[in-house]
């Protein structure tokens, strides 16, 4: 079994070299840029909001940006996205979600898998399965408070042998999250998220920390069918993140949204379409030296 995150980044490196030499090229812009289990965005809404959705989580995805949103959910429902990540075929992210009312809160569940591959084969896997629960703590005319919390179960494998033709295998951790979602006066939001709150570690013996990030954030609603959200991220030692965004309901049907963030520097835009119990959302993302990534998700309202 793999010992040591650094140990397997090495090995994977050398794997990736040996298999296709493009893939060199790749996969160290796609892991710089994001990271082992880091902050990967997994709804399309979100994404074009430019990360912005803390303060909003009121959909199937809240499982994976804030918990607490789930309690928001009042029938069940399913959704399924794909990120065509830097518009590269080296690598595939998907994600499920689905959530439930139940007496006792609404529980969530969540589960996404990155894959970095040369043809048809998987050079490595990266997963994660999530359980969660949100819940209401008061609600009244002109205001309301919310509490969530999940569990993530993290799988980590590499499927290729080293060039040395040793097995890296795999490892797993669980993490912990929790979250708050506040409202005022209806137009106002509030939220806050701190993901792996027990400080995971992956490996046996020379353990490598998984990622934390504590995130808070504020939407707003002028006026009818138009929302504003501002979020603040950070993570571990990275410098602070602003995220910002935006969406317009043009008719009962379609929904615009716009956002941007820095650290990197990208811009978003995307759109909703609803129609009866079905939503379809797209997004697009752009980035400072990889190409675009295109970002698909399908719900369904039972």
């Amino acid at each position: 079994m793999v010992s040591a995150l650094k140990e397997v980044h090495v090995k994977g490196a050398r794997t990736i070299i040996a298999v296709a030499a493009v893939a060199v090229l790749l996969v160290p812009c796609a892991v710089h840029a994001e990271g082992v289990f880091d902050n990967l965005i997994l709804s399309p809404r979100a994404r074009a909001m430019g990360g912005a959705f803390v303060a909003l989580s009121d959909d199937e995805t809240a499982i994976f940006t804030n918990p607490a949103g789930l309690a928001d959910q009042a029938s069940i429902g399913v959704y399924g996205s794909y990120v065509d990540l830097f518009g590269y075929p080296y690598f595939d992210l998907g994600s499920l979600s689905a959530v439930m009312p139940t007496s006792y809160g609404t529980v969530g569940f969540g589960a996404r898998m990155l894959k970095v591959k040369q043809g048809e084969v998987d050079l490595s896997k990266e997963y994660t399965i999530t359980l969660g629960q949100g819940f209401s703590l008061m609600k009244d005319v002109h205001s309301s408070l919310a509490f969530g919390y999940s569990a993530n179960l993290y799988g980590l494998s590499f499927d290729a042998p080293s060039v040395s033709g040793e097995d890296l295998g795999s490892a797993n951790t669980v993490g912990f999250d929790v979250g708050v979602l506040g409202t005022l006066r209806g137009r106002t939001r509030f939220g806050f998220f701190m993901k792996n709150i027990n400080n995971p570690k992956l490996g046996e013996t020379d353990t490598e920390d998984l990622p934390q990030w504590f995130t808070t954030g504020v939407a707003y609603s002028p006026y009818g069918g138009v929302t504003t959200s501002l979020e603040l991220q950070k993570q571990d030692d990275e410098d602070l993140r602003a995220c910002f965004g935006v969406e317009s309901e043009i008719t009962d049907y379609l929904t615009l949204r716009a956002g941007l963030q820095n650290n990197p520097n990208r811009v978003s835009a995307g759109f909703g379409a609803m129609w009866q119990s079905i939503r379809i959302d797209y997004s697009y993302t752009s980035h400072a030296t990889l190409p675009g990534s295109h970002h698909f998700g399908l719900g369904y309202a039972f």
